[in-house]
């Protein structure tokens, strides 16, 4: 993990569960439904997946939006 902090200049350590967080809540926030997601990080469980699924409050407002067609 030394390369991968290096490399992206981070000083510290990085460790892989940031790293997976990190990309869990960048998909989620492009659209990426839980259920695919949680396969693409391949979890066995969904609500294990769901711990790294941080979703932004435009994709939330967004979320909303398609429900009430505003």
């Amino acid at each position: 993990m030394s390369a991968v902090a290096e490399a992206a200049d981070i000083d510290g350590r990085v460790h892989p569960h940031c790293l997976s967080a990190t990309a869990a809540s960048y998909h989620a926030d492009q659209g990426v439904a839980p259920v695919p997601l949680h396969t693409l990080m391949g979890r066995s469980d969904l609500a294990t997946a769901q711990n790294y699924i941080r979703i932004s409050g435009r994709a939330a407002a967004d979320a909303l939006r398609q429900v009430h067609h505003r």
